[in-house]
């Protein structure tokens, strides 16, 4: 698979976690399976290819399809919240990724998050998703730049859905880095809009 196509996959990841960030805001949950792929994914350190992160291109239809969206409607239609999570994940992942020191505390908290998985070999158990949500507060949560998250109060204040956002947020910072590994660039999502427009819409027709 070309390094375009890989692009495209690693974007609509990020999407896909900003849809889903703004789901489980709002309404308090989400799909388990999107939930557990989603985690399975951040603790899969060694995947064969970045379809292997996602499980498969079907694993992101909810990504492709908010991808979809927004090139296609000029971000109309699309919730604002998703855009502003898709944007401060990009932003977050590169501020990150200069920062050696949380990048060492990020690997050692996700390597015990793996064996926190390959324990209880569920990953939607609570100590899990803690174990993932915990990654994310000891590192990207330590920048100067925060992802706000908005949504019903009732939820957010849930210790569970709160976790639950937190390992999303790093689901999604996970596959920005993918998506600069492969050459991804913020410039390309206005100037290429329509070549990843064509590219998102032949995945899901693949589905």
């Amino acid at each position: 698979m070309n390094h375009f196509n890989n692009q495209v996959m690693a974007l609509a990841g990020v999407f896909q976690a900003a849809v889903l960030v703004e789901q489980l805001a709002r309404h308090g949950s989400i799909d388990n399976d999107e939930m557990a792929r989603c985690i399975r994914s951040v603790l899969n350190l060694n995947p064969g290819s970045v379809e292997d992160v996602y499980e498969g291109k079907a694993g992101l239809r909810t990504g492709l399809k908010g991808l979809k969206d927004v090139l296609s409607k000029r971000g109309q239609g699309v919730s604002p919240e998703v855009l502003r999570y898709a944007m401060g994940i990009l932003h977050a992942q590169r501020k990150l990724y200069a920062r050696d020191d949380l990048m060492d505390t990020l690997t050692q908290l996700l390597n015990r998050a793996v064996n926190q998985y390959g324990y209880f070999d569920d990953p939607l158990h609570e100590s899990v998703v803690g174990a993932v949500a915990n990654c994310y507060q000891e590192s990207v949560s330590r920048l100067n730049f925060r992802i706000r998250v908005v949504g019903n109060p009732t939820y957010l204040q849930n210790s569970r859905v709160a976790d639950q956002v937190r390992a999303l947020l790093l689901f999604g910072v996970r596959s920005a880095h993918l998506w600069q590994q492969q050459g991804g660039r913020r410039w390309q999502i206005l100037f290429r809009r329509n070549r990843i427009h064509n590219t998102v819409q032949e995945m899901l027709g693949a589905i």
